[in-house]
């Protein structure tokens, strides 16, 4: 697109305005001031002939993926080559996506001569996670006389992903253990009642002749018991529900408020990596009506990274989750004992019943929590601040029901062996890394 440039204007309010008046008050200089608009024209022409020149020998480059973590700075790399040996200025933009910002709209940058590529470093910062395209980039060169200005779009078709910051979940996490031993977020060696071997020893009163180890207690000629710790290698599974219910609003720790999913992802991740710290195995699956991602117990950086690539996609769905489905599919998969943490609202008396009906197929096999997010108004009635009205009386009839089913909720779900756990919005992920380090003290799994 050819754009008139200012200097445009400057050069004909310099010529023509004064020839035409001169033209008018001076007849014996008429005959050389007609030469003076085809003098303008051809300069003007000549210059946009030259710029037209220089359409086609700019090409921009950029990086197919960029990453990036949620509300931290990042950097975007632009290379831009000019095919001719000529250098002259141009206007760069960037078209970012929505969620984004950028301390400049533009920048100005100077080609240099012999067609050398300059780099340019887009800075920008993403305020939501998820996958985004950058699908364009204008640029603006100036003709040689500054006359025109000719804008182009170049295709570069980047990939950016943003994923969650867990900055504010590790310094919650620091704080909740600061009194307690560094120890406990790292892998222990633990004796009691697992069934990985340890050592042998000599026979104590009340061992279990189960564990006598016949081999060695004929070699040594007395009796020699088998000593062992628990698993290194246990499954901790996290499944997520991203339905209709996931997308209410929290309080979060900034004073404002986000989808409760975006604080289920981020302690997903962040159990994921203490959980390699103790040595165990971590996967996550996020349902709605129906399984929408799995990822089978792994370790190590690879297999976080397969993780975090699953939940960093995952947006609050319209749908109502199918907890049954769910049951089935865990099941047909899971062949050995595991720790299944399930993150999702249950406050609904429907769901709540189909999510107890479900249960039932998984809680036989495996050890299971639920952390759900506790209504801001549930409460015994009387418990909480004086009544000043009738409104607020209802208020806390309405928190006194809910109270009085989820209570109901964790007795049913006692009896099956299932923990329900009602957290703060702020708290779960250190309610639920509490949770997860007394299993594996207890040697529960």
């Amino acid at each position: 697109m050819i754009i008139p440039a200012p200097a445009i204007l400057r050069l004909v309010a310099a010529t023509l305005i004064p020839a035409a008046l001169l033209y008018a008050l001076t007849p014996q200089f008429r005959p050389l001031l007609l030469f003076v608009p085809p003098l303008v024209g051809s300069v003007a022409l000549a210059d946009l002939l030259a710029l037209l020149l220089r359409r086609n020998r700019l090409t921009v480059t950029a990086p197919v993926r960029l990453s990036l973590i949620c509300g931290r700075p990042g950097q975007l790399a632009l290379a831009i080559r000019a095919g001719n040996r000529a250098g002259y200025t141009l206007q760069v933009g960037l078209t970012l996506p929505a969620g984004f910002a950028s301390p400049f709209r533009e920048t100005r940058l100077n080609l240099a001569k012999g067609g050398d590529a300059i780099c340019l470093d887009w800075p920008l910062t993403g305020s939501q996670r998820g996958r985004f395209q950058v699908t364009a980039c204008a640029l603006r060169i100036a003709s040689p006389f500054r006359l025109w200005q000719l804008q182009v779009r170049h295709g570069i078709n980047t990939e950016l992903r943003v994923y969650p910051n867990l900055r504010a979940e590790r310094r919650r996490l620091a704080a909740l253990f600061l009194e307690r031993n560094d120890r406990q977020l790292r892998a222990q060696r633990q004796r009691g009642q697992g069934r990985e071997f340890d050592r042998l020893r000599q026979y104590q009163t009340g061992d279990s002749l189960g564990d006598i180890h016949w081999k060695a207690t004929a070699k040594r000629n007395q009796l020699i018991t088998k000593e062992y710790q628990i698993e290194r290698t246990q499954e901790v599974y996290l499944l997520i529900d991203s339905s209709r219910l996931s997308g209410r609003p929290v309080p979060n720790a900034e004073g404002g408020s986000e989808p409760f999913l975006e604080q289920a992802v981020r302690t997903a991740l962040i159990l994921g990596s203490v959980a390699q710290r103790q040595g165990d195995l971590f996967g996550v699956a996020a349902f709605g009506s129906r399984v929408q991602g799995f990822v089978r117990a792994k370790t190590g950086k690879t297999h976080f990274g397969h993780c975090r690539d699953l939940l960093y996609t995952l947006q609050p769905g319209q749908d109502s989750p199918s907890f049954g489905e769910l049951a089935t599919f865990m099941a047909a998969r899971l062949r050995r004992r595991a720790l299944l943490i399930f993150i999702a609202p249950l406050d609904e008396p429907a769901l709540a019943e189909d999510f107890v009906r479900a249960i039932r197929i998984l809680s036989r096999r495996h050890l299971i929590c639920v952390a759900m997010p506790q209504p801001p108004m549930a409460a015994p009635l009387f418990s909480t601040a004086e009544l000043r009205s009738s409104a607020d009386l209802y208020r806390q009839l309405a928190g006194h029901l809910t109270w009085h089913q989820l209570r109901e909720l964790q007795q049913s779900l006692r009896l099956q062996g299932v923990r329900l756990l009602l957290v703060k919005d702020e708290r779960l992920s250190a309610d639920l890394v509490s949770n997860y380090l007394d299993v594996k003290r207890r040697q529960l799994l």
